[in-house]
């Protein structure tokens, strides 16, 4: 199923933008946030509509797919969303038959999550939009340019731990 494209809204004209990006105290971080912002709302918007699910639980189906067995913890440290929210995506993530919960070996406390296979069905079908919309982000760089800001960016992630709250 394909999906609609609801109204976005534009970015800004290049001059309002490099003003605004180029002004504020705090530059990389601010265009890091608006290049992300641009790619991961409209998105989630249309992937909202379309199939039901809110951003918490696609966060999760994701986090899932990429390691299955993960606790709600995990996810909230991963991903930075409040556990009020993950836990709410994770109820309804299994009201709808797309995880289960597997009590810990030990502690009953723990229970590790599972993507069920309606879970990576839909995670399948929504999945093609996000990588279209990561191809249209970064079709304005050289295949060099993209490897190097990979690099870049997994060694800032790697850094993440080190921040300190």
């Amino acid at each position: 199923m394909r999906l609609t494209t609801p109204k976005t809204r534009k970015p800004p004209e290049s001059a309002d933008m490099a003003g605004v990006l180029g002004g504020t105290e705090i530059r990389v971080a601010y265009k890091m946030g608006y290049v992300l912002n641009f790619y991961r709302e409209p998105a989630f918007r249309r992937i909202e509509t379309e199939y039901g699910i809110t951003r918490p639980e696609i966060v999760t189906l994701i986090f899932l797919v990429c390691r299955d067995g993960a606790t709600a913890r995990d996810i909230c440290r991963f991903s930075g969303h409040l556990k009020a929210n993950i836990s709410r995506g994770i109820i309804a993530l299994e009201t709808k038959g797309l995880l289960r919960r597997e009590k810990g070996k030990g502690d009953a406390r723990l229970q590790r999550l599972h993507i069920t296979e309606a879970g990576r069905a839909l995670y399948k079908r929504y999945m093609p939009a996000l990588k279209s919309r990561e191809r249209a982000m970064l079709a304005c760089l050289t295949k060099g340019e993209r490897t190097a800001f990979e690099g870049l960016l997994d060694k800032l992630a790697a850094h993440v731990p080190n921040w300190g709250d």
